[in-house]
């Protein structure tokens, strides 16, 4: 249901740079190998010299922690399973806007129209959002 962290692309890099790094590899090579800059080549080296290549996993993808937790995320993907209409829309379908709406009665947060797609696709519920009449 969630995208797991480990299959973002960027992890993969991440994980590609660590491995080189691990099979001898030199910051330079590595850097220009998976167009990285140095700086970013030697704090993995860093990394996994400290703790190997787990603590490379670990590392966090960025960004601000989200403010839905995953009991909140579980039930907008129980509430997208169901139709629209139940929580006081004027049809079963669901739209960006509709969840936006949701999200926000719900949780109290706002987000935009990108960032609530990204929850849905991350959720595997993307197919259920319609498009909005124009």
């Amino acid at each position: 249901m969630l995208t797991r962290t480990e299959d973002l692309p960027s992890v993969t890099r991440r994980m590609t740079a660590g491995q080189m790094l691990v099979d001898g590899a030199t910051v330079n090579a590595v850097a220009d190998s998976l167009h990285l800059s140095a700086q970013t080549v030697r704090r993995y080296k860093t990394i996994v010299e400290d703790g190997g290549l787990a603590a490379l996993k670990q590392m966090s993808v960025g960004g601000r922690p989200s403010v839905l937790d995953h009991a909140a995320l579980i039930w907008i993907a129980s509430a997208l399973h169901g139709s629209a209409r139940e929580h006081g829309f004027p049809s079963d379908a669901w739209t960006n806007s509709r969840v936006r709406e949701l999200i926000s009665r719900q949780f109290g947060v706002h987000y935009s129209r990108v960032y609530t797609w990204q929850i849905v696709s991350n959720l595997g519920l993307g197919h259920r959002l319609s498009k909005s009449a124009r």
